[in-house]
């Protein structure tokens, strides 16, 4: 059962809720047969399902799709008035774990460079002793093939299946695998191992407060981030823009 409402950004439901709220949509979940998936929502994730009809589906059909960027929190302002909170993986995995411990929710790491996922799983450990973090692979399979990796995870039978890919490798694997993985919730979640690990760093606290974590990234890696964000913002900003046109009654 979905016991949220949403806005409408760009043709994607956006989950009005924040993370407690997720949480209990989580837990209603967990005792479930149902499959279900969450995924999340920036500019740049928007712009590709623009772009790319399977990412575009694979937002459409997931069941809760959340805000993990601050223009996607401008934009439901802008279109409807509503204000979504922005949740980015580095900052809600602590007390998702906590939660995980305490309620005895087992977990699945699948994503990011060989071994970042067992570093990931280690630091969580450390401060979660209690965690049931089941295994790990990488995200591009080369220490375990994909069809090793989805064997042994419904050998393993998760709750909880994280993927750390990226758009839009992330949402196109789970649109293709959802049927064969036999696990409650599978969850995308970018380059969060990354940032467990330690191999990416954060962004100082005033340019997060500042909804500048773009800008932060942009400095850190231009080469490969430009195009996401140079280019990107200005186009996200245009489309939410003529979705406002579009949706304003016309006087004759």
């Amino acid at each position: 059962m979905v016991n949220f409402s949403t806005v409408d950004i760009l043709n994607v439901r956006v989950a009005c809720l924040d993370f407690p709220g997720i949480l209990n949509q989580v837990e209603g979940w967990l005792p479930g047969s149902e499959r279900r998936t969450i995924l999340y929502a920036n500019a740049h994730c928007l712009n590709t399902a623009c772009e790319d009809a399977q990412v575009r589906s694979a937002l459409k059909q997931a069941d809760l799709v959340y805000a993990d960027g601050v223009s996607v929190v401008w934009a439901s302002r802008f279109l409807s008035g509503r204000r979504l909170v922005k949740m980015t993986g580095a900052d809600w995995i602590w007390p998702f774990c906590r939660w995980a411990q305490a309620r005895r929710v087992s977990l699945y790491l699948l994503g990011g460079k060989p071994g970042v996922g067992r570093r990931a799983a280690e630091v969580l450990l450390q401060r979660y002793p209690s965690l049931d973090i089941l295994g790990s692979a990488d995200g591009f399979f080369q220490e375990k093939g994909e069809a090793e990796v989805v064997r042994e995870i419904n050998r393993l039978c998760p709750q909880v299946l994280f993927i750390g890919m990226g758009t839009p490798l992330q949402e196109k694997w789970v649109a293709a695998q959802r049927p064969a993985l036999d696990v409650p919730l599978c969850w995308a979640v970018g380059a969060l191992f990354d940032y467990v690990a330690g191999d990416e760093r954060r962004v100082p606290a005033g340019m997060y407060s500042l909804g500048l974590e773009w800008l932060w990234r942009l400095w850190v890696n231009p080469r490969g981030k430009w195009r996401r964000y140079i280019l990107g913002n200005p186009l996200f900003a245009w489309r939410v823009l003529k979705q406002r046109i579009k949706s304003q009654p016309r006087i004759s």
